[in-house]
């Protein structure tokens, strides 16, 4: 479709060939700002329209005696479009017959105005602006009708792009179905084949076809070589059944018991097969095992559900345990500054309070694997035989409690003193589990890659387990799948935190072992803790000794805390204990003091604190003073990973007393004079004062 330049598509075509009326009324339309061209006659009008024009302006003696057939054939041959407007000026005149002629020229030329002689001058200016405007549109129309005749063509060669990829697509999507089924003909899954030729009468009438369904089970069960289905899931056959017999295809993936009765996860694909007429005569596929697949999802499900809760209560166990070490600290410094009885009565109570306060976040921090363990060499044997009397005491005379420890038990890596919680923890367990009374067995045995006890799923290595088990009631199977899951308990409302066995796990898992129990209804229970194998020798045995105060030994020690209550109960502690203490509430406070204050020979750094936490702090004062003794305060993070920069620092976990700050401080005092006590001088396991 073809559109005019700008100009020819203006201009204003002016035909009078009498006098000057052509130059005159060109003249008159520029002066009004129109763009005019005078035509010479009709045929000179005609070639000038072909070129295009806006308007023409005629006077009507032009058509006086003149051939009109090419102006009417091009008028006639106009496309859709255009419609070109006529300003013809006439004359009055009384002879009918020039009437009729002008009438018959109005209808032939189409768009026509007439103006009577003599014209005013605004009517002719108004008559070429309404003319013009109209061919504007006309112009539009015809930009337009290009525009949509273009855009239905690009939408065509999209169509057919689009088309042909959707076909590429297409043969891709079939053969990648055609190699996805060779593969699984090639791959070692056992098949089953079922025929429905001795069904499909049975399954024509619709009040009959549930049934019907039901009744393929059995053959179904046959021919895939198996024992049965677990009941709850035959509804899930049944289903697939119908859903074959409708869309050709067979997808169950159900429970299925084995000759031996145990019971797998298994997935059955498969096809329907009819004859000519439309009628099912096969049920064929393949069948494959899931079991494992389903457990690594669900183990993935329960990990990343603690993890989640873990860092949780990590937080909170963290701000519970500033609170708690200002609160045991302060009412230790007030059991040493009375002797009151009474007040000291109340004080032993608030102080019981708070560590059974402290004991809860212990275990907050254990289920959340965020618990500062301090691991060395032991063995499990002489562990469980030290806790003879412990275990009798807290267990009662009701129940009978046993061990049976393996010869030559292997040595493991870890921390004494929560082990000695979590068997403590799994022995209460194991008491109310027997109202009545009962034996408890503690039983430790080395777990070679061989060995035919070792569990399934256990990754490589040998192992050493220590179980605790009862002959209590047991736990019924749904029970058992909760028991690890946090604040979970069968007991009565104030009984129990429901943390007791996330704890167990928390620290077999930061240990690096793993946890297994084995139930049974009404017949009891045994819980086990796997835990790696220690190629390092047992150390010596040495007697244990106490951290004491540094009394005549000048020495300066910076404490830094962000928390306020942790960092004044410190520095009174040890000012107690005659050091001379320097503070600071931030690590860049911390700097300040190091580079104008005396020289200070041991600085007390809190892990976690804003801006500069504890290992950046330590990291700078190291940078300018590599021997420089630092010891670490905690609530919950940890610093016991192997390649950690500050592994093999001194920590004291919070809560602590005074006698456990003591401890530490001179065991990290001694670190830096090389003065190392022996191996088993714990700062967090010095003894108790005593009352």
């Amino acid at each position: 479709m073809e559109t005019r330049p700008v100009n020819e598509a203006e201009r204003i075509l002016v035909l009078a060939p009498t006098g000057r009326d052509s130059s005159a009324a060109c003249a008159l339309l520029e002066n009004a700002g129109f763009l005019c061209e005078p035509c010479s006659d009709i045929d000179d009008l005609r070639r000038k329209l072909e070129s295009g024009a806006g308007a023409a302006i005629l006077a009507e003696e032009a058509f006086f005696a003149a051939d009109l057939g090419p102006l009417l054939d091009w008028v006639q041959s106009q496309p859709p479009w255009s419609d070109f407007p006529f300003i013809v000026l006439t004359a009055r005149r009384g002879d009918p017959s020039l009437h009729k002629h002008t009438l018959d020229l109005v209808e032939k030329l189409r768009n026509v105005t007439l103006q009577e002689r003599p014209v005013q001058t605004v009517t002719l200016v108004t008559a070429a602006n309404a003319a013009l405007l109209a061919r504007r549109r006309q112009y539009e129309a015809a930009r337009y009708l290009v525009e949509r005749e273009q855009a239905a063509s690009r939408l065509e060669e999209l169509v057919g792009e689009r088309t042909r990829q959707l076909q590429e697509a297409n043969d891709q999507l079939v053969a990648a179905q055609d190699r996805l089924r060779m593969a699984l003909e090639a791959a070692q899954m056992s098949t089953w084949d079922l025929d429905l030729s001795a069904y499909e009468q049975a399954r024509s009438p619709s009040r009959q076809r549930l049934s019907a369904d039901a009744a393929l089970l059995p053959s179904w069960i046959r021919a895939i070589g198996k024992k049965d289905v677990v009941p709850e899931d035959r509804e899930l056959f049944e289903t697939a059944c119908r859903d074959a017999f409708a869309t050709g295809k067979f997808h169950l993936e159900c429970r299925i018991v084995w000759h031996d009765d145990s019971v797998r996860w298994m997935v059955a694909e498969g096809r329907l097969y009819q004859d000519e007429q439309g009628h099912p005569v096969r049920l064929a596929g393949t069948l494959r095992d899931v079991t494992e697949r389903r457990q690594i999802e669900e183990n993935l499900r329960q990990t990343q559900k603690l993890e989640v809760i873990g860092q949780l209560t990590g937080g909170v166990a963290h701000d519970f345990n500033n609170l708690l070490t200002a609160v045991i600290g302060n009412i230790e410094l007030a059991e040493r500054r009375t002797q009151d009885d009474r007040l000291l009565h109340i004080l032993h109570s608030a102080s019981a309070a708070a560590e059974r306060g402290a004991k809860l976040t212990s275990q907050l921090l254990a289920f959340g694997r965020r618990q500062h363990l301090a691991p060395r060499v032991v063995s499990l044997n002489d562990l469980v035989s030290s806790m003879g009397d412990l275990l009798l005491q807290t267990i009662g005379g009701a129940v009978r409690v046993e061990t049976v420890l393996e010869k030559d038990l292997w040595p493991v890596m870890i921390d004494p003193t929560q082990l000695e919680l979590v068997i403590l923890n799994l022995a209460i367990n194991s008491r109310d589990a027997m109202p009545h009374g009962g034996k408890l067995t503690v039983a430790t045995k080395n777990l070679g890659a061989a060995d035919p006890d070792r569990p399934t799923g256990l990754p490589a290595g040998d192992y050493v387990a220590v179980s605790v088990s009862d002959t209590g009631t047991g736990m019924a199977p749904d029970v058992a799948a909760k028991a690890f899951e946090p604040f979970f308990s069968t007991k009565d409302i104030g009984r129990g935190t429901g943390l007791g066995l996330s704890q167990v796990l928390g620290f077999a898992q930061q240990s690096g072992g793993e946890v297994r129990i084995d139930t049974r209804f009404g017949k009891g229970t045994s819980v086990t803790l796997l835990l790696p194998r220690s190629q390092q020798s047992l150390p010596k045995s040495v007697d244990e000794r106490s951290a004491a105060p540094r009394d005549g030994r000048a020495a300066t020690i910076l404490v830094v805390d962000d928390d306020a209550a942790v960092r004044e109960l410190t520095v009174q502690a040890l000012e107690t204990l005659n050091y001379r203490v320097l503070e600071a509430d931030s690590g860049r406070a911390a700097l300040g003091l190091l580079r104008s204050a005396d020289p200070v020979d041991l600085a007390v750094i809190d892990l976690v604190m804003p801006v500069m936490n504890g290992r950046q702090l330590a990291t700078r004062i190291r940078a300018t003073d590599p021997d420089r003794a630092i010891l670490f305060m905690t609530g919950h993070d940890d610093l016991s990973e192997p390649n950690a920069p500050f592994a093999n620092e001194t920590v004291i976990r919070k809560p602590f007393k005074v006698v456990e700050l003591a401890a530490a401080v001179e065991h990290a005092l001694a670190e830096r004079d090389r003065e190392k006590p022996p191996w088993n001088v714990t700062p967090i396991r010095a003894p108790k004062l005593t009352r």
